[in-house]
């Protein structure tokens, strides 16, 4: 295989990829080379070693998160219901397109391998669970959109695991019509 030219973020979409199918333990540097066209040592030219890299990954699936996901649910020019709908409408999609959540895919070994990665992934849950309480603080109060939006939260994450181990789609949109019809 001829080798290619290829820079950090086509490294961190291949690592994405391979994390996602294999995890984050799993995959090898050597994987991570022969994927993306490099040979091992040059991966190191763009990433310090396997942990940045992981940061980094982690880093990307939270960005696609807040441009696709926590961007509808920010809006000022529509209410609250349809922010959520459409909050909804793009974690749906999203799951059901790659049939796992990287973030939770990859907490076990961010647990053991980077104090960084996980702190990181909890910042982005507890970020999440926010942006969903702000939207429903005017009809349930603080205390119950806090409840409410991690209880959602965790409704949402369930189904993606059972429609990666079962390949249940329905489950998942079930979960999130009852996120949706909380306003």
């Amino acid at each position: 295989m001829p080798r290619m030219k290829t820079d950090s973020s086509h490294l961190i979409k291949v690592s994405l990829s391979l994390f996602r199918n294999k995890g984050y333990k799993r995959t090898s540097m050597a994987d991570i080379g022969r994927a993306s066209g490099l040979l091992k040592g040059s991966i190191y030219h763009h990433f310090a070693n396997k942990e940045h890299l992981l940061v980094e990954v982690i880093g990307h699936v939270i960005e696609l998160f807040e441009d696709e996901v926590f961007a509808p649910a920010l809006r000022t020019d529509v209410g609250a219901k349809e922010r959520l709908g459409a909050m909804v409408d793009a974690v749906e999609s999203y799951y059901i397109e790659h049939r796992v959540c990287a973030l939770v895919h990859l907490w076990p070994d961010a647990l053991q391998e980077s104090k960084e990665a996980r702190e990181i992934i909890q910042r982005f849950f507890l970020r999440w669970q926010s942006v969903m309480a702000d939207l429903l603080v005017a009809r349930y109060g603080n205390e119950e959109a806090q409840r409410l939006s991690a209880d959602a939260l965790a409704k949402i994450e369930g189904a993606v695991i059972w429609l990666q181990i079962v390949g249940d789609e329905e489950t998942l949109r079930r979960c999130c019509d009852s996120v949706r019809n909380l306003l």
